[in-house]
């Protein structure tokens, strides 16, 4: 054992041995340290990394941080940066792989020149073959410290990497602390069928264990009172013992670093409030600007709070941490609610003067925009469409807050669909029925998809009735309801009132290709289930024949509602046909970025291969289709 902080984890220690013993000899293994704030986890960590070197593992680290929580892959692309491979390897990716990898590795160069990704898990895929090419053989180590405050696109990541590790000797090690994120990430390693799970819970020191880092305090009944104050905590006991014990600190942890801050000069306390809104670890600059200090002020001011340990250096000279996570925590939350306020918005100037990135900029304007503040409103907009194909649930978020400086900024349908991506339904259906009051066709329509999702047909069916009255008649709008109660019919098995709907739905251009498709699709099942064989290839080929002259954009914007067509068609047994609408509709939907609905496609294009038997086609459609499924919370 090295180190203050392993005392009394030799159970512990011995588990990461043997989980490292295991994955160099090719068994993917997932290590996951549990436990409070401050109860060793990191230290613990730490050890697992300078093991597994010492082993010829090639160690990828990476730390999720409280206010970094809102930034896609931020623990990735830090672990991944310095280690990028040459460009001669990297060639083995492919430039597809390479052009996606590119748009979120700011180290990464390369020609290729993709849309943006719409499809996170083909940015999963890539990351994970990256990872692979990484290891160049050698056993690997992913390890992510504070995954409980990692943003959404990072857990989907671990998630499908703990599922289908890419390479076998892949240990991905997690600390976090009990709560959701860990038990979700234990549920996909466990469904994954996979063995090797090593699950770390953390418990408190004992008192023997914890002797060393009381060592400070020269008496021992004060020793003894202050670990019974600890509760057996590492860091508290750290924290207590500081100078010898002579502070008195109860409340624990944050009432402690709260006493130390006030106790600091008033530039030195001002510089590390605003270091710890600026992130950890923070930029110097940045800090400064956000404290009003100018440089001689803000350097003494550094100078002092280093000097009281309460952050220390990092390897960028203009960059420094805390000297743990929960002390930045205790110094933010000790801020009042306007300071916080304020000190985001002082924050988001800086940085875009700056010329600061969009998603960087956009945490603090989430947390600092002012009601009327229009820039702030376009700029969150603008950085939600950049990080929603990664980060739908980050990007909703940006949205929200958009819409709270300037409610006209966002179009309530943008809204709806980036929630129903997050897979935040219920979310979806809130605005939805704020904004649903004139019985708008496409709110109507956006809010029966979000109450199919949830498998409330009726409630769906009602939505779109009211929208049914509301709009005039023969209308393009009233068309599209009227096909999408055809298609709620069809789910539902109702053949006979799906024939009634898609009858009123007519024949008219105005009523636009996917929406006549739609409706000839399922006036040929209806045609089917009561034997009219003459109609039914009628219907079958004005189908065809509509669908093929539909622009893809069409297709795209109503890729839900067509799923009719593509398993209509297969329901007919036109499974050539079904599989080419299938195909043609998915990949139209995923251009444009709506790729929950093209997964219905793709289950149709699998069932098409299958009842062809062409297999092997299916097993890759059908891989895709999953993980596109789990990622959009399907």
């Amino acid at each position: 054992m090295s180190g203050d902080g392993l005392h009394g984890r030799d159970a512990e220690l011995e588990a990461i041995a043997g989980a490292l013993d295991a994955a160099a000899r090719g068994g993917p293994r997932l290590l996951a340290v549990r436990g409070e704030a401050g109860i060793g986890k990191t230290r613990l960590l730490a050890e697992l990394r300078e093991t597994a070197a010492a082993q010829r593992f090639v160690v990828l680290e990476g730390r999720a941080t409280e206010l970094e929580h809102d930034i896609p892959l931020v623990p990735v692309i830090d672990a991944l940066e310095a280690h990028l491979p040459g460009a001669d390897t990297l060639a083995a990716l492919g430039p597809q792989r390479l052009g996606l990898l590119a748009q979120v590795l700011p180290g990464l160069a390369t020609a290729a020149a993709p849309g943006p990704v719409t499809e996170r898990w083909r940015l999963h895929r890539a990351l994970g073959e990256l990872l692979e090419l990484i290891a160049a053989g050698r056993p690997l180590l992913l390890l992510v410290d504070d995954v409980h405050w990692a943003d959404p696109a990072t857990r989907e990541l671990l998630e499908r990497l703990v599922r289908r590790p890419p390479t076998d000797s892949l240990l991905v090690a997690l600390g976090f602390r009990p709560g959701p994120e860990a038990e979700r990430l234990l549920a996909a390693q466990r469904s994954s069928g996979a063995v090797g799970l090593v699950s770390l819970d953390l418990r408190p020191l004992e008192r023997d264990a914890a002797e060393l880092l009381l060592a400070a305090i020269p008496e021992g009944s004060e020793r003894d009172r202050r670990f019974a104050q600890s509760g057996g905590n590492p860091l508290l006991l750290l924290e207590l013992a500081r100078d010898g014990g002579t502070h008195a600190v109860p409340g624990g942890i944050v009432a402690a670093v709260r006493a130390e801050v006030a106790s600091l000069p008033a530039d030195a306390r001002a510089l590390a409030h605003a270091a710890a809104i600026a992130g950890d670890p923070f930029e110097f600059d940045l800090a400064a600007k956000i404290a009003a200090l100018d440089g001689p002020a803000a350097l003494d001011a550094l100078d002092v709070i280093e000097q009281r340990a309460l952050v220390h250096a990092t390897e960028d000279a203009r960059r420094f941490a805390f000297r743990h996570p929960v002390v930045r925590s205790a110094v933010y939350e000790a801020l009042g609610a306007g300071a916080r306020l304020a000190g985001h918005a002082a924050a988001a100037r800086e940085l875009a003067r700056t010329g600061a990135p969009l998603a960087v900029r956009a945490r603090h304007l989430a947390h600092g925009a002012a009601t009327g503040d229009v820039e702030a409103a376009a700029t969150l907009c603008a950085a939600a469409a950049g990080v929603r194909p990664q980060a739908p649930g980050v990007a909703a978020d940006w949205l929200l807050a958009a819409r709270r400086a300037d409610p006209a900024a966002v179009e309530s349908p943008v809204l709806a669909e980036t929630l129903v991506e997050a897979g935040r339904l219920e979310a979806a259906l809130d605005v939805v029925d704020e904004d649903g009051a004139t019985q708008d066709a496409r709110l109507a329509v956006a809010g029966a998809s979000v109450e199919r999702l949830l498998g409330r047909h009726d409630a769906a069916r009602r939505r779109l009735v009211r929208a049914l009255d509301a709009a005039a008649p023969e209308s393009r709008e009233a068309a599209r309801v009227l096909a999408d109660l055809a298609v709620g019919a069809y789910q539902r098995g109702d053949y006979a009132e799906m024939r009634t709907w898609a009858q009123q739905v007519g024949p008219a251009d105005a009523n636009g290709g996917a929406v006549r498709a739609v409706a000839a699709t399922l006036l040929a099942v209806g045609d089917a289930f009561e034997g009219d064989a003459g109609a039914v290839a009628a219907a079958i080929a004005q189908a065809l024949t509509v669908v093929e002259g539909a622009g893809d954009d069409e297709l795209a914007g109503a890729a839900e509602l067509t799923m009719a067509v593509s398993w209509g068609l297969l329901a007919l047994d036109r499974l050539p046909e079904g599989l080419v609408v299938a195909r043609r509709v998915a990949t139209a939907a995923r251009r444009r970025g709506n790729g929950i609905a093209a997964v219905l496609h793709d289950l149709a294009a699998v069932l098409a291969l299958g009842l062809l038997g062409r297999i092997k086609e299916a097993e890759p459609v059908a891989d895709e289709a999953e993980q596109a499924a789990r990622v959009s919370g399907n």
